[in-house]
């Protein structure tokens, strides 16, 4: 199984990491929520392993804000950076 090389996020002010998984154009379920993406590690690497195990990795990607993708078969696997609203937001 090869993941991407891991680089650090460039993430601004608070943030919450959603774990997700699904089927290609079929939408996907919530694995979990954590306060950093180092917490979701271990979830991840479990995920990744059971994607592995059904039907290899088709292709692994880390994007610009640390997100990291995988795709096998036509399940994908996310750990994706989600700003958190911390104050009122003033509409137009």
């Amino acid at each position: 199984m090869n993941l991407p090389d891991l680089k650090q996020p460039t993430v601004a002010g608070p943030t919450v990491w959603i774990l997700s998984s699904g089927e290609l154009h079929e939408g996907g379920t919530i694995i979990g929520v954590y306060l950093d993406r180092d917490l979701a590690r271990g979830a991840f690497v479990r995920e990744a392993q059971a994607l592995d195990a059904r039907f290899g990795i088709d292709d692994a990607r880390q994007d610009d804000d640390g997100a990291l993708h995988l795709e096998g078969g036509c399940d994908w696997i996310a750990l994706e950076p989600h700003p958190v609203v911390v104050a009122h937001e003033l509409t137009g």
